[in-house]
């Protein structure tokens, strides 16, 4: 019995720090997809004006805050969780790529950002992202250490 209590206090850690690491994620992307849906048209024009993007900133304006509340979503429901992390890492990724040809290729950027990371400077924002990435790959071992349980819906 009492090994089962053990393997039990083992389990519930990294649900716990999952499910944390999932909190941040989900306040990241429920924050940055309202501001873009707040401030639509702005963020319309900047994706119109950023080199690389201006051909598809209609389209990327309007799906990218809804990948944003989707990941959220998946972040949420335990049972999507790794999906969520997986995907959050991936946009992560993406946009981290973006920013860093950004910063080599383009001199004198405009900031792009809304809201309160409208303060971060390009560098700023790809170690920004570069942090979330790793609360994304924490997630995802988190969730293949402790197997089925991070999936599972709780008791």
């Amino acid at each position: 019995m009492n090994n089962n209590l053990h393997n039990a206090k083992e389990i519930k850690k990294p649900v716990l720090y999952g499910g944390v690491l999932s909190s941040f994620l989900i306040v990241l992307f429920v924050y940055t997809s309202l501001n873009k849906i707040i401030d639509h048209n702005l963020f319309k024009t900047v994706l119109q004006s950023a080199p690389l993007l201006h051909n598809v900133a209609g389209v990327i304006a309007g799906i990218l805050p809804v990948i944003e509340l989707v990941i959220a979503l998946l972040l949420f429901i335990p049972v999507t969780r790794l999906k969520g992390f997986c995907l959050s890492f991936f946009l992560l990724l993406l946009f981290t790529v973006y920013l860093v040809y950004m910063v080599v290729t383009t001199p004198n950027l405009p900031c792009n950002c809304g809201g309160v990371l409208k303060n971060l400077t390009w560098r700023q924002h790809i170690f920004f992202n570069l942090f979330f990435m790793l609360v994304s790959l924490a997630g995802i071992f988190l969730h293949r250490k402790a197997g089925d349980t991070l999936s599972s819906p709780p008791p």
